[in-house]
């Protein structure tokens, strides 16, 4: 499965599902977040883009924004690796893929950064708008 379906994987996604005609890819993404949970066994990460979506939620009306940032967390994680972890992270392939016993797996790959783990559970927790500074 293609990382622009991510949505179908990942419960209570309808935030995204609704205000995105397409939602953005993960890999067009950039993962500035990443929150290991040893106590809860969950990952969350945190996403930014500048896709804007073609139907905001009512709540984002009136509001200056230019990029979007989400988070998905993931729970009851098994089988967790890191292997190296440094700046190139922000801008990993970020893949998740359904196995057949219904879990999430999950990879994060970057050029010397590497995460994978499986988790038995994942929803979108947090969608917020915001205006980006611009790069010099």
């Amino acid at each position: 499965m293609g990382d622009s379906d991510w949505t179908l994987m990942v419960d209570s996604a309808e935030e995204i599902t609704a205000a995105y005609a397409a939602p953005p890819r993960l890999n067009e993404c950039e993962l500035f977040y990443v929150q290991i949970d040893e106590r809860d066994a969950s990952v969350t990460l945190g996403f930014e883009t500048s896709v804007l979506p073609s139907s905001p939620p009512h709540a984002w009306t009136g509001r200056p924004y230019n990029a979007v940032e989400f988070y998905l967390k993931f729970m009851r994680v098994k089988e967790l690796r890191i292997t190296g972890w440094d700046s190139s992270a922000r801008d990993a392939a970020v893949t998740l893929g359904r196995r057949d016993d219904g879990s999430v797996h999950v990879s994060v790959e970057g050029d010397r950064s590497h995460l994978d783990f499986t988790a038995s559970a994942s929803l979108l927790t947090r969608t917020h708008p915001f205006l980006r500074a611009d790069e010099p």
